[in-house]
């Protein structure tokens, strides 16, 4: 079985798109067999920024409606990586196929990691939450976005004790820069954690040329800043020991709190 991560966001904008992209790029580099499903539910900008939207044929809105198999809808992206679109336009709504999500993700899960990219705001159900080992919260690092960003852990962590599964939640700290803490985001990264109540994944500084190939549906750099942040984060899920770039201004606080250079993996002081 492999690894199955959902990358979800409380609000939209936190980097999710970017952050799957990314994680699935890097595990694929890791010499693992990988599968990208587009959950957003609109838009196939995983497609786009992956350089593939010009070969979709078949999306998951076919696949959930039993026009195709999952198979006959996955996209080719790179060795070892593929990807399930989303539709750009489809009747199929993804979030009232939560049984068939959950199976399509199980199936994908036998022979593959599956890397999910969540639709921002959208609360995943008991069902939903059961099918994945992993979820990873992208949220920047402004006391809103962390707010919604623990509300969104608490319910997942509620859906969990429902469905009688366990899951881990991490959070990632995505479009990440001193100018933006110093101008209205939080004192430093040790709040980030308390606030979300989440282990912490790492820390993903601010990428102008990602972030624009995002907004323009353009191809992203696999060799890019956010790219390599984002490829050490997917490593620490996979339980590598992946040293802390020790920027100090991005780091120095999250160094002090770890006291060494290597991260393991932060616990936040709080859980609730």
């Amino acid at each position: 079985m492999g690894k199955k991560i959902a990358v979800i966001s409380a609000l939209g904008g936190q980097g999710c798109t970017l952050a799957a992209a990314c994680m699935g790029l890097a595990a694929a580099e890791l010499g693992r067999e990988v599968v990208l499903v587009d959950l957003c539910g609109f838009g196939g900008t995983l497609a786009d920024v992956l350089s593939v939207s010009g070969d979709a044929v078949m999306n998951l809105g076919d696949v959930l409606s039993g026009g195709c198999s999952a198979e006959d809808a996955l996209l080719d992206c790179t060795n070892g990586l593929k990807l399930l679109p989303s539709p750009v336009f489809s009747d199929v709504r993804i979030d009232a196929c939560a049984v068939e999500v959950r199976r399509l993700v199980e199936n994908l899960g036998r022979g593959a990691d599956v890397i999910a990219d969540w639709r921002a705001g959208a609360v995943p159900d008991c069902g939903a939450v059961s099918c994945f080992d992993v979820f990873v919260i992208c949220a920047c690092a402004d006391k809103l976005s962390l707010q919604y960003a623990a509300a969104l852990r608490r319910k997942i962590n509620s859906a969990a004790e429902k469905g009688c599964c366990g899951c881990e939640v991490f959070l990632l700290l995505t479009r990440f820069s001193p100018d933006y803490m110093h101008g209205g985001g939080v004192a430093d990264i040790d709040e980030c954690i308390d606030t979300v109540g989440a282990k912490l994944l790492g820390v993903v500084p601010f990428d102008e040329a990602a972030d624009r190939a995002v907004k323009l549906g353009d191809q992203i750099d696999s060799g890019g800043e956010a790219s390599r942040y984002c490829r050490d984060a997917v490593r620490r899920l996979f339980g590598e020991k992946i040293p802390l770039d020790c920027k100090p201004s991005l780091f120095n606080k999250l160094k002090d709190h770890t006291g060494s250079k290597e991260i393991k993996v932060l616990q936040a002081d709080r859980n609730s």
